[in-house]
């Protein structure tokens, strides 16, 4: 499915985490558990399109708290790619153990610990 040309939902087997795991980008004081990795290229010539994971357990909130969450982490995402984006790159995110419940993480506060975790990303073309 592309949703606005840019984001696309992922299907199975559309992506493979690597062994061993990569580390989160951000600390544990986060609410926000990011990872990222560098997606294998199928011989394409212009850029991958960029893969966002979004995972909300069961044990996290109700059924409504955790879609609109996720809604959050993809409109925060979508931000991002507007003004940065990271092409080639894909970005798994998930409440850390140490999150506040769902109902009270705002819009901002996502926006907020996205932009910290992946300006370090590099961008395209750069080795």
């Amino acid at each position: 499915m592309i949703f606005q040309g840019r984001f696309r939902t992922v299907r199975h087997k559309d992506h493979a985490v690597p062994v061993p795991m990569p580390r989160p980008l951000l600390g544990h004081e986060s609410f926000l558990d990011i990872r990222t990795w560098k997606q294998r290229d199928a011989g394409a010539a212009s850029p991958t399109q960029p893969l966002l994971l979004v995972t909300t357990p069961r044990k996290t909130g109700t059924a409504v708290y955790r879609n609109r969450f996720r809604r959050q982490v993809r409109m925060a995402f979508l931000a991002y790619l507007q003004t940065h984006g990271c092409a080639g790159w894909v970005v798994w995110i998930r409440p850390a153990r140490n999150a506040p419940p769902l109902p009270t993480i705002t819009l901002r506060a996502i926006e907020a610990q996205l932009l910290l975790a992946l300006h370090h990303l590099p961008s395209l073309g750069t080795p």
